[in-house]
């Protein structure tokens, strides 16, 4: 146990989280909306919850309030959507208030209890790319809307930099020996140039099936990934992201990667009705690569 106690700032934060979910339907449309596929409107969550529409927009305002919660526009009418970042932060949350930081979530249905990372192998093809539609199909990962084919992905990936994330004891697949299925995530890199002076410059890509994300894979897979690359002489790992993807950022500078800057309205996302993105450039110097 640290003998240090949450700062104000981080305690009334926690405390608002806490507040927003005293409220028992609003933890059944939190559930609803972070099961759903895509965003959705007030009529479909009220038709899903069985409340008045009056009492689910109230309920709504209060977990967008505390970031539950996002808010699109959709012409004249809104849809909303869960914040990833909150099914990565508030497990977290509870574990720090209770003096247990790290400590593992209970077991479960659907949640991974243990994780080991290997190198990726041509069987892993239709887990790691099930994966990756997944996580372009939540609209923060990527500008692309649709994975790529097998081929096209072992082309453009280093080989010697591409790890899959196993669920060791077989609750994601239901059998231990099938490790393809057993897969809950992947990292990979690929080169950011092929001039001489960019030798040592990656950028790479992580992603973290739905069931398993909150529980540290996608850590485990970037840290293999710093691991491999700073053999391999590599002195820089840089990356894209969405600001909005809260849960990505944090993960990241929680590994040393910092915030180099945003790039404004880089590109429009067709996942988003054409909507211009902004998206941050991180990236990791190596300590030990000089």
């Amino acid at each position: 146990m640290t003998d240090e106690l949450l700062d104000r700032a981080s305690a009334e934060e926690y405390a608002s989280w806490f507040r927003a979910l005293a409220d028992p339907s609003r933890v059944q449309i939190l559930q609803y909306l972070a099961r759903a596929a895509a965003p959705l409107s007030v009529g479909e969550i009220v038709a899903a919850v069985g409340l008045a529409q009056s009492t689910v927009s109230q309920h709504l305002r209060v977990l967008a309030q505390v970031r539950f919660v996002l808010v699109e526009a959709d012409g004249n009418a809104r849809r909303y959507r869960v914040n990833e970042r909150c099914l990565a932060a508030f497990p977290t949350a509870a574990d720090v208030v209770l003096g247990r930081p790290g400590a593992a979530s209970p077991g479960g249905a659907g949640i991974v209890r243990a994780v080991s990372v290997r190198p990726m192998t041509r069987d892993d093809a239709a887990s790691v790319l099930r994966i990756y539609q997944a996580g372009l199909d939540g609209g923060d990962a990527s500008f692309e809307t649709a994975a790529p084919s097998w081929e096209d992905f072992d082309a453009a990936k280093l080989p010697a930099h591409r790890f899959v994330a196993v669920d060791t004891d077989g609750s994601r697949s239901g059998s231990p020996s099938d490790s393809s299925a057993a897969v809950v995530g992947w990292v990979a890199a690929v080169a950011v140039s092929d001039r001489c002076v960019y030798a040592g410059v990656v950028e790479h890509s992580v992603y973290v099936d739905p069931v398993a994300r909150g529980r540290g894979v996608g850590r485990a897979l970037v840290e293999m990934l710093i691991a491999s690359t700073e053999a391999a002489g590599i002195w820089t790992i840089q990356s894209g992201i969405f600001p909005e993807n809260a849960a990505s950022l944090a993960l990241h500078h929680g590994l040393g990667f910092r915030t180099v800057g945003v790039r404004e309205r880089l590109g429009r996302h067709g996942a988003r009705g054409g909507a211009w993105r902004d998206v941050a450039l991180l990236e990791r110097r190596s300590p030990l690569v000089r």
